[in-house]
C-alpha cells in the first residue's frame, strides 16, 4: 500500500533527528493571518521518538510501516531513521505553519540542510508517483505533491496549497518570491514574530481574525463599528504537552482601539466571582460554568450592540428585560446534566425579586395560543411554562417545559423540575481539584470529558480508529478559567497521570 500525498507532513515528522542559507524563517510569507511555530524536537521526545528515552520497539515499527509505503526504497530509510539528516531536513529547528488572509492558502515550512540529500528523497516519492519531477523556474525548485506545491532552495522547503482547488503549480511564482525574501522583508521581521519566538511550549499559535473566513466574522463583529480593523486582533497560544495534561495559555494582543474599548467595557461591567454555588452541585456534574455580573450595567453593555438591542426589543417572548438584568448583582452559574446533557438549571444572585412580575403579561400570550403555550403559577414567585413547540415564543424547535422562579434570593430557570431543590449528598464543586481555583476569577468553566469514551462503541472498530477513540476515552476533564478577562488558560486533564498525552495518542 503506498503512502497518499497528505501523508507526507507526518513521514518528514518520522525522519527528524539532531551554510551558508539564509535564516528559513524569512520564507514566512509577510501577510499572514496565522502562523504556528512547532518544537517538533521536543515533542518527538515525548512521544517517546527521541532522546534517551526512545521506545525503540516503536520506532521499529513506525520504520516498517514507513517501508510498506515506500517499496523498493528499504536502505534510504533505514539510513533516514538511523540519522535524520539524511532527509535533508533540519526538524530538530521549528517547524512553521502559516496561512493566509481568510484561510484561503496555507502552508508548512522547514529548514533544509542539504538539498542533495532532499532530492535523493524526492526522487524515491517520485518512483512510488506521489510527486512530479522536480524542476527549476523563478530562483527555486518544485515539485507538484497531490494538490500541493513543494517548493525549495538552499535553506529552506515550502508545501503549501490553497482551498480553492487552484492547480498548485499556479503557486510557483508565489512560493519563490516567500523563498527569495530577506532579513527584515516577511512575516518574520515584525514584533508579532517577536512574541512568537519568546514562548516556550510544544506549539506557539499566532493568529489574527483576518483568519476566519468572513461568513465568521460576520456574527462575531455583528453590529460593532465598520472601523474594526480585523488584523489589530489578535491572540498568542502556547500549548505544552505535560504529564498528565495538555495546558493551554491565551493572550490576547489588541491593538485595534474599537475593540479595546468593548474589553474595557467588558471588564467593568463584571467582577470577580464569589464562588457561591460551588456548594449547590455535586461533584461529579458533567458542565458547570460561572461568572459575576452587574446586571444592569451589562445589560447596557449588550445593547451597545445594535443586533442585541433589537432582539430585545422585538422579542417575541413580551417580558421587561431590563428589569430582569438590573436585579442581577453577584455570581451566575449554568450546569448540564442527564442523558447528553440536556438537562440544565442556570442560577444568578438577584437583589431583588420584584421583576417576576412581569411573567404575568405571557399569561395573556398563553390564553390567546389555544392551548398551544400554557404558563401557570408554580409556587410564590415562580412559574411553569411549556409549550408544544419552542419556535411559537423564539425558542429552539420541538416541545419545551421550563420552570422559572426565585429562591432564597437566586434567580432560577430550568427545564428539570428536580434539579430546583436538589441538595448534595456529599462531595460538592467545591471538593474537585480545582475547586480553590475559582474564587477571584472573571470566568470559570469545566466540563467532564470521561463520558467521552461512552458515545462509541469500540468493540466493532480495529486500527487507527479504535486506537484515537480510546486515547479520547481516556481523557478525564477540561477547565477553562480567566482572571482578568483577556487571558485564558485551559488545562485538559487527562485519566492517567503519569504519561504525557503525546505518547498516550501516539501508543
Amino acid at each position: 500500500m503506498k503512502l497518499k500525498c497528505l501523508y507526507i507532513p507526518a513521514l518528514a515528522f518520522l525522519m527528524a533527528a539532531c551554510g551558508n542559507a539564509p535564516d528559513y524563517r524569512n520564507a514566512i510569507p509577510a501577510k499572514s493571518a496565522a502562523v504556528v511555530a512547532v518544537d517538533l524536537n521536543s515533542m518527538s521526545e515525548k512521544m517517546g521518538l527521541s532522546g534517551e528515552k526512545a521506545d525503540k520497539a516503536l520506532l521499529d515499527k513506525l520504520e516498517n510501516m514507513v517501508k510498506s509505503g515506500l517499496t523498493g526504497s528499504d536502505a534510504l530509510i533505514e539510513r533516514i531513521f538511523d540519522d535524520g539528516s539524511e532527509s535533508g531536513l533540519a526538524l530538530k529547528n521549528k517547524v512553521y505553519l502559516f496561512a493566509g488572509e481568510q484561510a484561503k492558502m496555507g502552508g508548512l515550512l522547514i529548514k533544509v540542510t542539504d538539498r542533495s540529500k532532499l532530492e535523493e528523497l524526492l526522487e524515491v516519492l517520485k518512483k512510488q508517483q506521489l510527486c512530479s519531477d522536480v524542476k527549476e523556474s523563478d530562483g527555486c525548485r518544485w515539485a507538484i505533491l497531490g494538490e500541493w506545491l513543494l517548493a525549495y532552495n538552499k535553506g529552506a522547503f515550502v508545501l503549501v496549497a490553497d482551498n480553492k482547488g487552484s492547480n498548485p503549480e499556479s503557486l510557483v511564482r508565489q512560493a519563490s518570491m516567500w523563498l527569495r525574501q530577506k532579513e527584515g522583508e516577511g512575516f518574520s521581521a515584525t514584533e508579532d514574530f517577536k512574541s512568537i519566538e519568546s514562548k516556550n511550549g510544544d506549539v506557539v499559535m499566532w493568529t489574527s481574525l483576518e483568519l476566519l473566513p468572513q461568513e465568521a466574522v460576520y456574527p462575531l463583529t455583528m453590529g460593532v463599528s465598520a472601523e474594526l480593523k480585523l488584523k489589530d486582533v489578535k491572540a498568542l497560544s502556547v500549548v505544552d504537552f505535560q504529564n498528565g495534561k495538555t495546558v493551554i495559555d491565551i493572550e490576547t494582543m489588541i491593538a485595534d482601539k474599537v475593540m479595546k474599548d468593548i474589553l474595557d467595557k467588558k471588564q467593568q461591567v463584571t467582577s470577580n466571582i464569589k464562588g457561591s454555588y460551588l456548594d449547590l452541585f455535586p461533584s461529579n456534574t458533567p458542565f458547570w460554568a460561572t461568572a459575576n455580573i452587574k446586571g444592569g450595567e451589562f445589560y447596557n453593555f449588550l445593547c451597545e450592540n445594535p443586533a442585541m438591542r433589537r432582539y430585545f426589543e422585538n422579542s417575541m417572548i413580551p417580558l421587561d428585560f431590563r428589569s430582569i438584568f438590573s436585579s442581577i448583582s453577584g455570581d451566575v452559574a449554568l450546569a448540564m446534566s442527564g442523558p447528553e446533557g440536556k438537562e440544565f438549571i442556570a442560577y444568578a444572585d438577584v437583589n431583588s425579586d420584584s421583576f417576576m412580575n412581569s411573567f404575568e403579561r405571557l399569561k395573556a400570550m398563553a390564553a390567546m395560543s389555544g392551548g398551544q403555550v400554557v404558563l401557570k403559577n408554580y409556587a410564590d414567585k415562580a412559574y411553569e411554562f411549556k409549550t408544544i413547540d419552542g419556535g411559537l415564543v423564539g425558542l429552539s424547535s420541538g416541545p419545551k417545559s421550563l420552570w422559572i422562579g426565585v429562591k432564597d434570593g437566586r434567580f432560577y430557570i430550568t427545564n428539570k423540575e428536580s434539579l430546583i431543590d436538589r441538595r448534595v449528598l456529599g462531595l460538592s464543586l467545591r471538593n474537585c481539584k480545582w475547586g480553590d481555583r475559582v474564587v477571584g476569577q472573571r470566568f470559570f468553566m469545566v466540563s467532564d470529558l470521561s463520558s467521552l469514551n461512552r458515545l462509541f462503541d469500540l468493540k466493532h472498530l480495529e486500527g487507527t480508529m479504535a486506537s484515537v477513540l480510546a486515547f479520547f476515552g481516556g481523557l478525564d476533564y477540561l477547565t477553562v478559567e480567566t482572571g482578568d478577562g483577556n487571558n485564558v488558560h485551559i488545562e485538559i486533564l487527562m485519566k492517567d497521570n503519569n504519561k504525557n498525552p503525546l505518547a498516550t495518542l501516539l501508543n
